[in-house]
């Protein structure tokens, strides 16, 4: 009887490997290195959102041991209060880097760039051991180029975060024996509170692939262990169900997508109101129906070609919008590999079908949106093991004549690819898309920084003056021992003003304004706008079309130099903002219309000429 074929990932020999091999190995990780580091410090544009909530409370942690408001403990395992809930653990990431060496926007991301340069090591390791070192080295070098890998590697969002734990869990899985699997549960504490989203995935995640390793590649041994692991896991989902009541994460809870949901009995209303009258009408309209295929349409919009090949998502902070999560080479290989692993190995391609299954259910079961560039990217890794497997097999499929000619041909095509993306990010996309990452907040937190150092005093009106100061006081990087415990008693006292720079809803007076020793600094929607009618006025553009996005009036910073009216012919040095002289700063970021441009309007819309 012919012996049976041990699965992949089994206890087997390991094969003789040539020298030059890790070679290639050192090949990838510094092609990772190189695409997570590169130009760090100015692309993206800027910080947003979440990752301010990270960087500045891990300052405020460095130096007080809490957060911004003092009123929460590193150890109590819960979201920051007063904010959005999020990861309770991933300012640890940013902590050591912008703690002792201040805020930049490469202090705030190299920590989160490392461990992006991490997961390519990891999935790496996690592919060799599956199907082979040769799949491993592919499904690395897959992972160093991947363009969401590097998009999301390149920011301090806490997503990658999480899923590179997640990752490491799995391999632990995977290599270690008896006691030490129970290791396994420090990476997958860590995934459990670096994201939010990714909660809910944890009990699942951990049951199959435990189960599949138990079964398929320890034979049933190691039973005692697994079983532990899993009983730990329940611990870890267990404390967190105990402690959400008291924890702003409650939020997120309520935000699940159930049948019970008021938005599904709207939907089954409305269907039926819109239906011909017939006895089949509640039949095929109900509740457990239209949740069911809500269900199915979030799942499948997960495997949108659209999202992973082409253009990814809508949200400007989560796409390039001209560019897919995966290159679209990476479909023809991806579908390879799932016919090859099928006919090869079909316990391995159900085991993968589930954790990319179980990847989705963030989106899938929340009632905010899909977002599945976040929320479900723990499928992102798993699909790349099918397309190096796929890459894989189509060479190996050819004769031994062919064989290298192909491996030429598939690395220049994925190096035209990689160089494609490169250029579009690095060299577009700080362009057209400079406010994705709020880059004109980081120009006027420059500007007020100019005019801090001539005695100036800048003011900023707007509808959300916390915002506004956080920004200031990231980008300026006026937190340090001295200064951290007076600008918590200003966010406090929600008197958001520090040094020369004020943020504030209050609109001053036209005597205040005409006195002409303060500059105001507006956006569109500011509330005062009417007071600066027929003001002169510079502005801060939208690189993209040139749009103003803040109206500078009293401008005393940049108006004895000459300005453009249009911007336009930057370099990537331009993007290093803080190092600009004030010449430099003025005459690339600051511009002087010829016309005025804040008229009033007639009711209808039109200016006001005459």
């Amino acid at each position: 009887m012919k012996p049976k074929k041990p699965l992949p990932g089994a206890q087997t020999k390991k094969p003789t490997l040539p020298w030059w091999y890790f070679g290639l190995l050192v090949c990838v990780l510094g092609i990772a290195v190189f695409l997570r580091l590169w130009y760090l410090d100015r692309i993206p544009t800027g910080v947003v959102m979440d990752e301010f909530d990270y960087l500045l409370n891990a300052k405020f942690v460095y130096h007080t041991g809490t957060n911004i408001f003092a009123n929460w403990s590193p150890l109590s395992l819960k979201t920051f209060p007063n904010e959005v809930p999020k990861g309770e653990l991933t300012y640890l990431v940013s902590l050591p880097f912008v703690g002792p060496f201040g805020l930049s926007i490469f202090t705030a991301r190299i920590g989160f760039a490392v461990i992006s340069i991490l997961s390519v090591g990891v999935t790496y390791a996690i592919a060799a051991s599956l199907l082979g070192p040769w799949v491993g080295l592919i499904a690395g070098f897959m992972t160093a180029i991947n363009p969401w890998s590097v998009y999301f590697g390149r920011t301090a969002y806490d997503v990658p975060v999480s899923i590179t734990f997640y990752l490491i869990a799995f391999l632990c899985m995977l290599r270690l024996r008896g006691a030490k699997i129970l290791l396994t549960l420090i990476p997958l504490f860590f995934a459990f509170y670096g994201y939010i989203g990714t909660k809910l995935i944890l009990i699942p995640f951990v049951f199959v692939s435990a189960g599949y390793i138990w079964h398929f590649l320890r034979g049933r041994q190691d039973t005692k262990w697994f079983i532990l692991l899993c009983l730990g896991t329940i611990l870890i989902f267990g404390h967190f169900l105990l402690s959400v009541q008291s924890s702003t994460a409650n939020l997120r809870m309520n935000q699940l997508y159930t049948p019970f949901d008021a938005k599904v009995a709207q939907e089954v209303d409305t269907e039926r109101r819109l239906t011909l009258a017939s006895p089949l009408t509640k039949l095929f309209v109900n509740k457990p129906i239209v949740y069911v295929k809500n269900v199915i349409i979030k799942y499948f919009g997960a495997f949108s070609p659209a999202i992973l090949f082409t253009n990814g998502e809508g949200v400007a902070t989560f796409a390039l919008w001209e560019h897919g999560l995966f290159y679209p080479l990476d479909a023809l290989f991806l579908i390879t590999g799932i016919l090859l692993l099928f006919a090869r190995t079909p316990p391995l391609l159900g085991l993968l079908f589930l954790l990319v299954s179980i990847a989705t259910l963030p989106s899938v079961l929340s009632t905010e949106g899909t977002s599945y560039v976040h929320r479900s990217s723990l499928m992102y890794p798993f699909l790349t093991l099918l397309i190096a497997y796929g890459i894989y097999g189509s060479v190996q499929w050819l004769s031994a004549n062919l064989k290298k000619a192909a491996v030429v041909v598939v690395i220049f095509l994925y190096v035209a690819a990689t160089a494609n993306f490169v250029y579009l990010y690095f060299f577009r996309f700080p362009y057209y898309n400079s406010e994705s990452f709020g880059f004109s907040q980081r120009t006027y937190s420059r500007y007020t920084e100019l005019a801090r150092a001539s005695g100036i005093r800048v003011v900023n009106i707007t509808e959300t003056p916390q915002l506004y100061f956080r920004n200031y006081l990231f980008y300026t990087d006026k937190l340090n021992a001295n200064t951290v415990k007076p600008i918590r008693s200003a966010f406090l006292a929600e008197t958001y003003a520090w040094e020369n720079a004020s943020f504030t809803k209050s609109c001053p007076t036209k005597a205040d304004i005409d006195k002409g020793d303060t500059v105001y600094i507006l956006s569109n929607t500011s509330p005062c706008k009417e007071l600066f009618i027929r003001r002169p006025m510079t502005a801060i553009p939208s690189l993209a079309d040139g749009g103003t996005l803040y109206m500078i009036f009293n401008d005393r910073v940049c108006r004895n130099y000459a300005l453009s009216s249009y911007p336009t012919g930057f370099t990537m040095q331009d993007f290093a903002v803080e190092n600009l002289s004030e010449r430099q700063f003025c005459e690339r970021f600051i511009v002087r219309y010829t016309n005025e441009l804040y008229q009033p309007q007639t009711r209808e819309g039109n200016w006001i000429t005459q």
